[in-house]
């Protein structure tokens, strides 16, 4: 193809390589000179037009485009005829969009002027959404590149779509007296509606105390029931494959196809088999609607494409759904983020076993007649956040019994032993994109009140970029809790490990700190030994 200025008359029947603004008339690139055409140049004096001259062996862009999209099976799909050189697959109906990135860069390292781009492999569609593109990117190319397109397709299919399928789901969730209601019937009702996306209903639930072998008498009856596929969600977090929802699963005659995925959210999430029936141990984070790895398997589920050890670990590359610090949010978090500018939750850290204490649990110590962690529980749900949550851990029965009435949500950390790290990635897990910011509090802070929690979060708000603050209380000069995190720094939260807190990362970040001097001692006041808390009661004396 060549690009040549002709006159009118040698114009007819070639394309015009660009747009001309006429009186009257717009003409745009891309247009075959007819008669027609020509005539509007010669009204409007155009003496000299850029036309695309094809070259021995070219064909047309749409005469190209065409042939390439017919040589593709549509069975599963459609196509519309070509223009501008360009050719949009679209789906029948919901499905996963599947295929070989080999093939796809096969197909582009034919020859530039043909570009095929695609959506993400076992990427969710809706009917009619646009699956791939091909554009034929000059005029004109040459017939031998076409061929050689063909000759890749009549050897392999390109990309295939797998139809979604309606199934038997059954979910069974386990739980401990302490625990609230309320996120039985919410881990319920995200589960209705992750379904409900996927054209499918929940058949059958059931709540039980978390019992090793009720459990196994409820895997039976389901899978006596003949579902496809039956979900459990445990009251606490898939430790190892000797916890109780594998151990049940084999118990029960079946096996455990795999524990934990290369996808965060979702590390957390086991699949096993009985018989016909694909059982999923849900992560915690399935408790929350945002995307994670178990959308993902539950996805290649309906669409009947077998889960097995290699299509899991396919799944690690973009398997990492956390925001990352180092980029921006996407546009839609962002929006969804920006709306809500002073939504922060505070969370309580008490999971540790408190072993400088003693035998005694400081966390259960009595001040004035009342357990040390809920004089800290009253006075964080007294504030001005938005919303509040505590981790358990240690004796995780006692400290919830003292504190179940309060409005603050209680997060179990079956990984309290590995430290205070894995109690911040628990916490973490459990934010939706709603929350810009986190304030972490520790749970042995006996002098904290509801007045210096809403002094750090108003220092925090009008501080300028918020998301990439950390604003941190002081008594001279020496940094307190708690501690409010701007969602930047969210990532770098949930790498830390062993027994460590974010203070571990303030000297990584000296340009973020936001430091707050108090008048109070309480801000840098715990009671870790016998000898801090006696030093406490005494002072406060």
């Amino acid at each position: 193809m060549k690009i040549l200025g002709l006159d009118t008359k040698e114009s007819l029947g070639f394309v015009i390589a660009q747009t001309y603004n006429l009186p009257g008339k717009t003409i745009s690139k891309g247009t075959f000179v007819t008669s027609e055409i020509a005539a509007y140049f010669e009204e409007g004096d155009v003496q000299n037009i850029l036309c695309a001259v094809p070259d021995n062996g070219d064909i047309h862009e749409d005469e190209a485009a065409n042939i390439i999209s017919n040589a593709i099976d549509k069975s599963h799909f459609y196509t519309e005829s070509a223009s501008t050189g360009r050719v949009n697959f679209k789906s029948r109906s919901l499905c996963l969009v599947r295929y070989k990135r080999a093939l796809i860069r096969q197909v582009n390292l034919v020859d530039e002027s043909i570009a095929f781009s695609i959506v993400e492999h076992n990427q969710l569609l809706a009917k009619n959404d646009l699956i791939a593109t091909l554009k034929i990117i000059p005029f004109f190319t040459q017939k031998k590149y076409v061929d050689q397109v063909i000759s890749i397709l009549a050897k392999n299919e390109l990309f295939k779509t797998h139809s979604l399928n309606k199934k038997e789901v059954s979910l069974i969730q386990t739980s401990f007296e302490w625990q609230k209601k309320s996120m039985f019937k919410a881990t319920s009702t995200v589960t209705r509606n992750r379904l409900e996306a996927l054209d499918c209903s929940l058949n059958e639930e059931k709540l039980i105390r978390h019992d090793y072998k009720m459990l196994c008498s409820e895997i039976r009856s389901s899978i006596e029931s003949g579902i496809d596929i039956l979900l459990i969600s445990g009251a606490s977090a898939i430790t190892d494959r000797s916890d109780y929802i594998p151990k049940a699963i084999l118990s029960e005659g079946g096996e455990i196809i795999q524990y934990g995925l290369a996808v965060d959210p979702g590390n957390l999430l086991l699949v096993g088999k009985i018989g016909k029936t694909t059982i999923i141990g849900m992560p915690g984070c399935a408790r929350s609607p945002k995307l994670n790895g178990f959308d993902w398997v539950l996805q290649l589920l309906m669409a009947d494409i077998p889960v097995n050890k290699e299509e899991l670990a396919e799944m690690g590359a973009g398997g990492l759904l956390m925001e990352i610090a180092s980029r921006p949010l996407p546009r839609a978090l962002a929006k969804s983020v920006n709306k809500r500018e002073k939504k922060i939750m505070g969370v309580i850290l008490a999971a540790g076993n408190s072993t400088r204490m003693g035998k005694d649990n400081k966390l259960l110590k009595i001040i004035d007649g009342t357990p040390l962690i809920r004089n800290i529980a009253l006075e964080i749900t007294k504030s001005d956040l938005d919303s509040c949550s505590i981790v358990l851990g240690y004796q995780s029965d006692k400290v919830a019994d003292v504190i179940k009435d309060l409005n603050i949500n209680l997060i179990l950390n079956p990984l309290w032993k590995e430290g205070q790290a894995s109690s911040l990635k628990v916490a973490l897990n459990s934010l939706t994109s709603s929350y810009s910011d986190l304030l972490i509090m520790l749970g042995d802070l006996p002098g904290i009140k509801s007045g210096h929690i809403n002094r750090i979060i108003e220092e925090h708000l009008s501080s300028e970029n918020r998301r990439s603050k950390i604003t941190i209380p002081s008594f001279k000069g020496e940094k307190g809790n708690p501690v409010i995190w701007g969602r930047s720094f969210f990532h770098d939260l949930s790498n830390l490990e062993g027994d460590v807190g974010g203070r571990a990362l303030f000297g990584q970040h000296p340009a973020a700190i936001n430091l707050i001097e108090m008048d109070d001692p309480s801000v840098v006041t715990d009671t870790d030994t016998p000898e801090d808390f006696d030093s406490f009661i005494t002072n406060r004396a």
